[in-house]
């Protein structure tokens, strides 16, 4: 019996090695590096300054004071279908940086991208210090702190022609202020079948326009109540929830 319990601990012990060997020996995961390259656009035009006046293609006038938003839940599409998450990733896209690292990933052909704007629950609750590069931002809460209120997950401020017949002179632009944030309004956006390559230790850069007219779709500009989101009661109302189902939309490939 002595002997059955020596040779049965030898064995388990043995099998304990050779997986551990096994699992050592394995081949790390070829990766590559993944950017995004945002560009602010107002239609087909690209935003060159904060405040330059531009014609959108149905002749309103648009200029944008602020244009921040919150990116998160990154998810690669294999050619498979498969998904590849690309975890503890958020970032702020500002108007004045358009390159941002997404990360390692492994190397290989993809055909789409998923991401949310927005923040998840546990990231809408964090209470940021003061040397976080990603949450210390004011201008992303709806207070003069992060919480109890969460963040704001798209801020765009500037100022519009409200004209019944976007005709109106610059000088008769108006101020509007748009702050989207909680949890029920966060957005998934899919991006459409669009192949693209991470090489080996290579950085690749994924082109994407976000393009601020789109959020206007369905807002009547001619009513001055529907030129403001300002907190998280008003991110209840009918005009927050008409801004928030646009946001999808204002994401394409350059």
């Amino acid at each position: 019996m002595k002997k059955y319990f020596y040779i049965t601990i030898f064995s388990l012990a043995a099998l304990f090695i050779a997986s551990c060997t096994k699992k050592n020996n394995l081949a790390p995961v070829p990766t590559g590096h993944l950017y995004f390259h945002l560009h602010t656009d107002i239609d087909s035009f690209e935003v060159g300054d904060y405040n330059s006046v531009i014609q959108a293609t149905n002749g309103r006038n648009i200029s944008l004071g602020l244009a921040q938003i919150y990116i998160s839940n990154i998810e690669l599409v294999k050619l498979d279908g498969s998904i590849y998450p690309v975890t503890n990733k958020v970032i702020l896209k500002h108007f004045e940086t358009e390159a941002y690292l997404i990360g390692n990933v492994p190397a290989g052909n993809y055909k789409s991208i998923h991401f949310s704007v927005g923040l998840s629950a546990a990231e809408n609750a964090k209470t940021p210090v003061a040397n976080d590069t990603v949450f210390y931002h004011p201008e992303m809460w709806f207070g003069n702190t992060a919480q109890p209120m969460g963040y704001v997950f798209l801020n765009v401020q500037g100022k519009i022609d409200t004209t019944a017949h976007a005709n109106g002179t610059e000088a008769q632009m108006v101020p509007f202020s748009y702050k989207i944030g909680t949890i029920a309004n966060s957005k998934q956006v899919i991006m459409p079948d669009q192949n693209f390559t991470v090489l080996l230790d290579q950085d690749d850069y994924e082109h994407i326009i976000i393009n601020y007219m789109r959020i206007f779709d369905g807002v009547d500009l001619s009513k001055a109540r529907n030129l403001s989101v300002q907190n998280t009661a008003d991110n209840s109302n009918v005009l927050a929830i008409q801004i928030s189902n646009n946001i999808p939309n204002m994401f394409h490939y350059e």
